[in-house]
């Protein structure tokens, strides 16, 4: 039985195959940190359901569905009240 992640991953790699996302190639999803103007730009792009659950099930770091994903972060967003 296939884990969140690979299940995620392929629901999204499927979808791909058809679609080619607005945030296809741009570097700035992978960027190492953003300003918050760059991360309100990706937030404008991308939003999609599948990278979402790909993303909450496997990644630990870029810009996945209008969401930074980064220990540093996801840190910082736990201790907000």
């Amino acid at each position: 039985m296939a884990s969140n992640a690979e299940a995620a991953w392929d629901a999204l790699n499927a979808a791909l195959e058809d679609v080619t996302p607005p945030c296809s190639g741009l570097p700035l999803f992978t960027a190492d940190s953003r300003t918050d103007e760059q991360r309100a730009e990706c937030e404008s792009i991308c939003a999609a359901d599948l990278c979402d659950a790909y993303a909450a099930a496997a990644a630990d770091s870029g810009f996945w569905a209008g969401a930074e994903r980064s220990p540093k972060r996801r840190a910082a967003q736990n201790r907000q009240p």
